[in-house]
């Protein structure tokens, strides 16, 4: 009997925890559409900031039991993927969106990469897209040297030891991302703050996931807010030389002069908006 309950207890053992956030009526409807594959050892954690929609549950998610489902009445997105790292559990974890599209095959592989990989705490992977397919790196490199031109990260695209991000208190600024102060930028500075702490950390050219609409970045490029918060992020990761990357930044900026005066003046006032409310938290 008591070897049964062993065996009972392995053969239920969580390794792999997907965590997804969702917003509001549509963003948890579309976690129900997706019909995530069931797989042994993985288990699906979903942070549903419900917004202004009552809390219900679609009952395809509520009926599965490899889904665990948060309701929570706040906002922004930094916010929920740290809502939603709370409740994580498992060894391995991957991050994720109520957009996002897997594969058993895609699962598993993020799985055998950690397996492949024991000295490595912190992966960045691939996604494809019908909508906006991005091009990468043909080669598997460590996120600690310098990284090939153009290469950034999508929220959706890391995954991570619980216990080695643990250690290091890592979680997401809560002033960046879709709902917060700044727009976007909350996966940079995650991924800013891994390889500042030297976490072993490796870009592995698999695809694992697929996001079959355009990301914030994509709809928001170039606009006022996201210049303002390109100028606060550069300047949290490199303290010392964005003014000189503010420059060249706008000197490729296209337009006119007075455009790339404005890009310059929307940079500054994203500088000062993040001393400014950095100073509001001190004080708090």
């Amino acid at each position: 009997m008591q070897q049964n309950q062993c065996a009972d207890a392995a053969d239920n053992l969580i390794r792999l925890q997907v965590l997804i956030v969702a917003y509001g009526k549509k963003g948890i409807e579309s976690v129900a559409t997706l019909q995530h594959p069931k797989i042994k050892g993985v288990e699906y954690l979903v942070s549903w900031q419900y917004g202004d929609d009552k809390p219900i549950i679609p009952p395809s998610l509520s009926e599965r039991g490899d889904f665990r489902i948060f309701p929570t009445d706040t906002r922004g997105v930094a916010t929920n993927r740290n809502l939603v790292l709370s409740h994580a559990s498992a060894p391995l974890l991957l991050s994720s969106d109520d957009d996002v599209a897997y594969t058993p095959d895609q699962i598993q592989s993020v799985i055998d990469t950690f397996d492949s990989y024991p000295d490595i705490d912190f992966f960045t992977f691939r996604y494809s897209s019908s909508v906006a397919p991005r091009e990468y790196p043909s080669r598997s490199f460590s996120l600690l040297d310098k990284w090939p031109k153009l290469y950034y990260v999508t929220g959706f695209e890391m995954a991570w030891r619980r216990e080695a991000l643990a250690r290091y208190d890592i979680k997401f600024n809560t002033l960046f991302g879709v709902g917060e102060y700044f727009c976007a930028g909350e996966e940079d500075l995650f991924v800013h703050d891994v390889v500042r702490n030297k976490i072993p950390s490796r870009f592995i050219p698999v695809t694992i996931c697929a996001h079959d609409s355009d990301t914030t970045c994509m709809r928001i490029e170039d606009t006022p807010r996201f210049i303002q918060t390109k100028g606060a992020s550069i300047a949290i990761m490199h303290p010392a030389t964005w003014p000189l990357r503010m420059i060249t930044h706008a000197l490729r900026f296209s337009g006119s002069i007075r455009d790339k005066f404005n890009y310059c003046a929307d940079w500054l006032k994203g500088v000062r908006d993040l001393r400014r409310l950095n100073r509001k938290r001190t004080k708090q």
